[in-house]
């Protein structure tokens, strides 16, 4: 028998739309999914950092026996050779920068113990102490993902002779350490 002249080969209009309509729903999902996943990290480690960053501080100040100030200086952690009141003309010990997106800041509304030394640009000073560290006592600073309720932190309690890096994804309300 011989094949008709009718039967077709390939895929129809219809058929080529649905699997594109298909694939650009799924990427537009993953992309959201990747999204997310990249501002978790940037602030996951914005806050081991700026804790890591406190902790070599800390032992900075313990090292030369004096007075360390750290300060925020547009999105970046500056640590001083000098007292909180005298950072002016004070030698520039270490800095640490933000990741992209990530920022610095000055919110006081928290469930911490102590004060966020980025408010009212106090800084948070660091006096060598014998025998523990010479972090303050208790204090924290934190960090946001731009304008979103994801915020990281690294928290200084009075009973603990370290920092502790903790994040929030419902804007403060609930923390959990990383």
């Amino acid at each position: 028998m011989e094949k008709s002249i009718l039967t077709k080969k390939g895929f129809t209009l219809i058929e080529v739309l649905v699997v594109v309509a298909i694939i650009g729903i799924l990427s537009a999902a993953g992309y959201s999914n990747l999204r997310q996943a990249i501002a978790n990290n940037r602030v996951k480690d914005a806050a081991f950092n700026v804790a890591a960053f406190a902790e070599t501080v800390a032992n900075k100040a313990k090292q030369i026996s004096d007075t360390v100030c750290v300060k925020a200086d547009n999105n970046v952690l500056v640590a001083y050779k000098s007292a909180c009141t005298e950072t002016g003309t004070a030698t520039v010990l270490d800095r640490l920068e933000m990741p992209t997106g990530v920022n610095l800041v000055a919110m006081t509304e928290s469930s911490f113990d102590g004060s966020n030394w980025l408010t009212n640009g106090t800084g948070a000073q660091f006096v060598p102490r014998f025998g523990i560290s010479a972090a303050p006592y208790e204090g924290y600073f934190l960090v946001r993902y731009l304008e979103t309720d994801l915020f990281g932190a690294a928290v200084k309690v009075e009973t603990r002779n370290s920092f502790v890096s903790k994040i929030s994804y419902d804007g403060r309300e609930s923390w959990a350490d990383l």
